[in-house]
Formats: C-alpha cells, structure tokens, sequence
C-alpha cells in the first residue's frame, strides 16, 4: 500500500462533514498539547534532569510546541511528522527524570494508521511500543515502592492508549477502503446501466423504424414502377415527372435515413454487446408498451402491401405467454420480413410458421425470391440479426438464421412458460414444421 493509494478520507462527504473532521482533528491537537505541556512538568516548572539538575522551563515549552507544529502538517509531511513528534517525545522522556509526553504521540500513531503506507501503519505502532517502558520507567519513580502490580497496571494503561490510536486509525482506514469499493461498484454498476440502456435504445430503434422505413422506401419504389409506366403511355406530362422525382427523393431520403440509423446505433452499441450480456437487461423491464404475438396480424398486412406475398401457417393450441416472450416472437418476424423487403424485393415470398410445441413456440419465417438489384444502397451492418439473438436469448430462447438451399429461414424456439432469462441459453434443437 503506499499513500498516494489512499487519498483523502473526507473526498466523498460533504462541506460540513468535512469541517466537523477538521474541528475534531483541531481539538485533539489542543488537548494533546496542553497534556503533554502537563505530563512534562512545564505547568509546574518542574524540570527535573535525570541525574540532577533542572533544565529551563522554557525548552521544554518549545519542544513541545514544536510537536504541536509537526502535528499540524502531519499529513502534508507524514514521515518528518512521525518520526519528529516520536524523536522529541522519546527524548524528552530519556532525559527529564518524571516526563511522560505520550499524547502528541498518539495523535501522529493515529493519523499514520488512517492514512499511511504500510512502513509507516505499523511503524507507528512500533514507535508507541518503544515509548511505553521508557514511561513505565519514569512512572515508577514516582512510587516509593513500586511493586509488580503497580508496573503491570501502569504498563497496561499506556499499551493501551497506543493500541487504542493505532486500533482508531485502522478502523477507518479499512472504513475508508470499503467506502471506496462501495462507490467504485456504484460507478460501475452505472456504467453497465447506462450500457445496458443503451442497448435497449439501438434495438428499439431498429425495430420500430428500420423496419417502418423499409416498407415506405418499398412502397415509393413500387409507385415509381407505376408512374413510369403511365409516363410511356402519356409521354410529356409533366405532372408524372413530377411524381416520379418526388418518389424518387422519398427512396433516396430513406436510403439516407437508414445509413444514419445504423451510423447511430453502432454508436449507440459501442461495438461491445457481449459485455451487455451481463443479465442487467429484461425485456419485461423496457418502459412503452410492447407489441405480441395478437400484433402479428397487422405487421403482415402492412408487408403485405409493400409487395411482399406472405402467408402465415399456424399449428397447436395458442396459448398465453409471458410479454416478454411474445415481444421477442415479434422482433422476430418484423426483422424478417424487413430483411425479405430490403433484400428480396417485391414480389418476393414469406411464409411464417407459428408452432406451438408442448412448452415452447417456434417462430419460423422462410423467404425466397431473387435479390432486387435496384436495392444494393440500403446498408446491412448485421444488426438486427445481432439483436434478435441478444432479444431471444434474453428470454431463455434460442435463434438462428441462414440459407437453406434457395430459401433464408430465421427460426427462434421459445418458451412459453416462466424462465429464469440465462444469459446463455443452451442451444435446442429446432424442429421444421
């Protein structure tokens, strides 16, 4: 440990904590002056030499006060404070025959052990045990008879006193580290929060407009096509022109939205997902209200609109599933039917399986047709795929997409009862209908 680990104790409280500290470190500066004035004999001008003679009362008030100075720098200057403040006090001790200074002292062995290095914590304690017989020594003068008793009660009070600052200072100086560790892991659990937040804010911004601007930038394609064809057959109208640069402008704006949409969640993902798999993010915790498996049938009519031909096959008994769940089996076949608009192109053809499966439902979405080559400016940076397997494994399910001969099957297996949400799922395996 060294003392630049440690810092200041005080940093993470407020203005008037930190007055309080200083007052109480203020205080025990006095009294522990005003003690050792008296246990040195200054108060009474009573300076006896060991081995006759008196010394001047006036050297023994300047000592003092010079540990009372090394007191007050004694964290700007910790070793010079310590090792001077023990000097003085050791010395005075050697040589005036009944001195006793201790106090000044215990307040430098308390400050060591609250902030100091690991020389000086136990260093500290060292230099209080070396003053502790010298003080029993001096104490027993003071006795006509000193017995055993009298030097184990006196020796007992002083160790005492130096384990009782050293033990104080200890106290907070662990106090101290736990109260950092506890910040450091509030620091980072915020860190993670707002990670995980921003996950959920680039997924739901893929869902809800990846797959909204697709189907406009489709729709524009398809009302070109058509104006184009009533150009030929009414060649010079300039109203058509028009219509066909205005939806022209519609196609290009959205191909533009989508690079800056995907600009904007990889800033928004920071390219880290797998550190969000931290189990931090629950679906069922997301604010708004969420879409399900009874929203499916809205999702196809508007694909279906765009030029996709979608039929959507149903086996098994439906039944209730967690939110949570039949959001994710949504975000599955939005995100296919996405990629079938921005990849396949009109005309191309879907089928959607929902099938019901003792206690799981399987979400499959088969798409075949030729890629439309007027559509290679629309960017795909894999993010949606990325998402839907982060989406469903949340909820204790498994997905998976690929070709399959000449078809691009997305398949998600998911429970429908209460899950634990693992944070890795095992892989199942999945069943073609």
């Amino acid at each position: 440990m060294s003392s630049e680990t440690h810092g200041s104790l005080d940093i993470r409280h407020g203005p008037g904590w930190r007055m309080l500290i200083r007052g109480l470190g203020l205080l025990a500066i006095v009294v522990a002056t005003v003690f050792d004035l008296g246990t040195t004999g200054v108060l009474i001008d009573d300076l006896y030499l060991v081995g006759g003679g008196m010394a001047p009362a006036w050297i023994g008030t300047t000592l003092v006060l010079l540990m009372t100075a090394l007191m007050v720098v004694r964290y700007r200057y910790p070793v010079a404070a310590l090792l001077g403040v023990a000097g003085i006090s050791i010395g005075l001790t050697l040589v005036l025959e009944y001195a006793q200074p201790i106090f000044c002292l215990l307040v430098v062995i308390h400050s060591a052990a609250r902030r100091g290095g690991l020389w000086r914590w136990w260093g500290s304690l060292a230099l209080g045990l070396v003053q502790v017989p010298l003080i029993v020594r001096n104490v027993a003068k003071s006795f006509e008879n000193p017995d055993l008793g009298n030097l184990l009660t006196t020796t007992t009070f002083f160790v005492a006193l130096v384990f009782a600052a050293w033990g104080a200072g200890t106290v907070e100086r662990y106090t101290h580290h736990r109260t950092t560790a506890l910040h450091d892991e509030l620091d980072v659990r915020s860190e993670r929060a707002a990670h995980a937040e921003r996950q959920r804010i680039a997924r739901e911004l893929h869902d809800i407009v990846a797959h909204s601007v697709s189907a406009m930038m489709m729709q524009a394609a398809g009302a070109r096509a058509m104006a184009g064809s009533l150009d030929r057959d009414h060649p010079g109208d300039q109203r058509i022109g028009t219509v066909m640069r205005s939806l022209g402008t519609i196609e290009s704006t959205g191909a533009q939205s989508m690079r800056e949409l995907h600009r904007l969640l990889g800033v928004l993902r920071g390219e880290a997902l797998a550190e969000a798999g931290s189990g931090s993010l629950a679906l069922g915790q997301e604010s708004g209200v969420q879409p399900g498996l009874g929203d499916l049938d809205g999702l196809v009519d508007l694909s279906r609109s765009s030029g996709l031909l979608v039929e959507v096959h149903r086996t098994g008994e439906q039944r209730e599933v967690d939110p949570s769940v039949g959001a994710a089996a949504y975000r599955v076949v939005q995100e296919s039917l996405t990629n079938a608009l921005k990849h396949a192109g009109r005309g191309a053809l879907v089928d959607i399986y929902v099938a019901w499966h003792g206690s799981e439902l399987q979400i499959q979405v088969r798409c075949r047709g030729s890629r439309d080559p007027d559509r290679t400016d629309i960017p795909n940076g894999g993010t949606g795929l990325r998402g839907l397997r982060e989406r469903v494994g949340l909820v204790g399910g498994h997905f998976e997409a690929g070709w399959a001969g000449e078809e691009y099957v997305g398949t998600a297996v998911l429970p429908t009862g209460p899950t634990e949400h693992p944070l890795s799922p095992p892989a199942r395996e999945v069943r073609r209908p």
